[in-house]
């Protein structure tokens, strides 16, 4: 079993890059649009339900 010398030696993790700048940010940007998009359909959501709850119940 040989060691290996230089720049490689020892257990120091090598930094592999793994998408482009490019991609990171278009997959940042896409995650901020669905968590806007998610939050007003929550807003949504519980504006009908306050809504429906304040309306009387007609017999």
């Amino acid at each position: 079993m040989f060691r290996s010398s230089g720049h490689e030696a020892g257990f120091v993790p090598r930094s592999t890059p793994f998408g482009s700048l490019r991609l990171m940010r278009a997959v940042a940007a896409s995650l901020a649009a669905a968590v806007v998009v998610l939050s007003v359909i929550l807003l949504l959501a519980v504006a009908s339900t306050e809504a429906s709850m304040a309306m009387p119940f007609s017999l």
